[in-house]
């Protein structure tokens, strides 16, 4: 665990800071993967500050405890984050279970020919993004799928749960126009790369991943748009409605 601790308008002591590091290490065991942790000690007005900021499970945890005692401080502000960090895990739990009982999908709405579709367009996320984060948000039950702008090979790239517990991670290849598709493995807060083969991604317009999604009955269709040359994403909302998921123009 990285933790970096700073003291401004307080007296440094190692006393004060191995308390800290030993009661934020002994709270790893809350979270699946911890990118860092800031710890601030000040001074405000008669009152000692003891401010914690933990980056982990792909969100930001931010506790304030202040008081005459800044052992005290310590103390109420680790209270408060187990608190936080608990209500977050509960949450997610929710989420999870709720996408675990929908055992059957929504089927696709019959489209006569010649009729329009009503099809929500969303951009995926300009931010850039590693795999182990992506994974991270697909574990907290928050998508069935993710788009993300992969913050090594600079494209966008899609990462799912696969019926056996591991995920796909399906990336652009170095061919110009192919894709790979990484089965990876999480273990120990970090990914296991089991396989790695071409995927097989399908060039066609959005009426015609719409009657794929359609007969084959899918969650959601991962393809090349062919007005735009990229990768889009075609999928049903939890109310059944059609979406699809690019990125940004």
């Amino acid at each position: 665990m990285n933790i970096s601790v700073y003291f401004k308008n307080l007296e440094k002591t190692d006393a004060i800071q191995n308390y800290i590091e030993e009661k934020l290490k002994n709270m790893a065991s809350l979270f699946h993967h911890i990118e860092a942790v800031d710890v601030r000690f000040f001074l405000e007005r008669q009152y000692q500050v003891c401010e914690i900021t933990v980056h982990a499970d792909a969100k930001v945890f931010h506790i304030r405890k202040k008081n005459k005692d800044l052992y005290a401080a310590i103390d109420a502000a680790l209270d408060a984050l187990h608190v936080q960090v608990d209500k977050h895990h509960k949450k997610m739990d929710r989420r999870s279970h709720e996408y675990d009982r929908r055992a059957v999908l929504p089927s696709v709405p019959e489209i006569p020919e010649g009729e329009e579709v009503l099809l929500t367009v969303y951009e995926a996320s300009a931010k850039p993004m590693d795999d182990l984060e992506a994974i991270l948000q697909l574990r907290a039950g928050r998508f069935r799928f993710i788009m993300y702008h992969h913050i090594n090979e600079k494209k966008f790239s899609i990462a799912y749960q696969r019926p056996d517990g591991n995920y796909s991670i399906i990336t652009p290849a170095k061919e110009e126009g192919q894709y790979a598709e990484h089965i990876v493995k999480f273990q120990d807060n970090q990914l296991k790369e089991l396989s790695v083969a071409v995927y097989p991604m399908d060039r066609m317009t959005v009426a015609e991943a719409i009657e794929a999604l359609k007969e084959n009955n899918l969650e959601f269709l991962a393809f090349i748009n062919e007005e735009t040359s990229k990768m889009n994403v075609l999928f049903q909302t939890k109310h059944g409605d059609l979406a699809l998921k690019r990125p940004p123009a």
